[in-house]
């Protein structure tokens, strides 16, 4: 009774049996940029949130970017600090989601 032939295995499914699972699914990124409106003595934020893919995630920095260098200069502190904190903010979080798409394999 007790034998010791092992049974024979096959590398591969067989091609009679389904095989099931999911397609991957694409990396989403969540990020955080703050847009900045200089005013002469007011100054104005406005985070925009965005959770996407990398293109999507990319889109939303550069309106951010555009917003602040177009309308962050208005006033006298937006000028020295209020706006290039948001540029080198939105910046930063740019940066730590093109690390982690690096990490991911989706950009080069």
């Amino acid at each position: 009774m007790n034998d010791s032939t092992p049974s024979p295995q096959m590398p591969y499914p067989s091609p009679q049996q389904p095989q099931f699972g999911y397609p991957p699914q694409p990396v989403v990124y969540q990020a955080r940029f703050r847009k900045h409106t200089g005013m002469l003595i007011l100054a104005q934020w406005t985070d925009a949130s965005v959770v996407g893919s990398i293109h999507e995630v990319r889109a939303a920095y550069r309106g951010a970017q555009s917003h602040c260098l177009l309308a962050g200069w208005w006033g006298v502190f937006s000028m020295l600090f209020y706006n290039p904190m948001a540029l080198v903010g939105n910046w930063s979080e740019m940066r730590r989601i093109t690390h982690l798409a690096k990490a991911n394999g989706e950009v080069s």
